[in-house]
């Protein structure tokens, strides 16, 4: 079991990932949206998905992903169709503008991150690759065995 020092040294050096994600972003220049592209990311990686699938990917409001959404299709990038088997929700995809503005961003991004880490040894960035996907892989095993108390089923019986 990992001590409290290692918790306590894990939490602060996750907290300075934020910052690394915004540079990034802010990096990408202007014409890249900031809340958007981790939607411009998944739908580009996964192809058509649910908009409340995506917003629980991120663990994000509903109202939250559609504004992101939104952005995404205010610039030709997403479009929305409704779900046939259930008109109640609806499917997002990225159009083929969206697929070339992602693969522009993402080209840019590895750009930035490789100059960033030229220093490293791969066997290094590989290491940080693996270790982030362990830790994502946990907090996501941990959240499909903890119920969300804040998703009541007798609250959802009139949705």
């Amino acid at each position: 079991m990992i001590s409290e020092d290692s918790c306590g040294e894990l939490l602060l050096q996750l907290s300075g990932i934020d910052s690394v994600i915004r540079c990034v972003k802010r990096e990408l220049g202007p014409g890249s949206p900031r809340g958007g592209f981790a939607l411009l990311a998944t739908l580009h990686r996964c192809g058509e998905l649910r908009v409340g699938d995506l917003a629980e990917l991120f663990e994000i409001d509903m109202s939250v992903a559609s504004r992101h959404l939104a952005d995404l299709e205010s610039r030709g990038w997403a479009e929305r169709r409704p779900n046939p088997h259930d008109r109640r929700s609806w499917y997002a995809r990225l159009t083929p503008e969206g697929e070339r503005a992602a693969q522009e961003r993402f080209a840019q991004a590895r750009t930035l991150l490789g100059t960033a880490l030229a220093d490293w040894p791969d066997e290094d960035a590989a290491a940080l690759t693996a270790l982030l996907a362990r830790l994502r892989t946990s907090f996501d095993t941990r959240r499909v065995r903890t119920p969300n108390p804040s998703r009541s089923t007798s609250g959802a019986k009139g949705l």
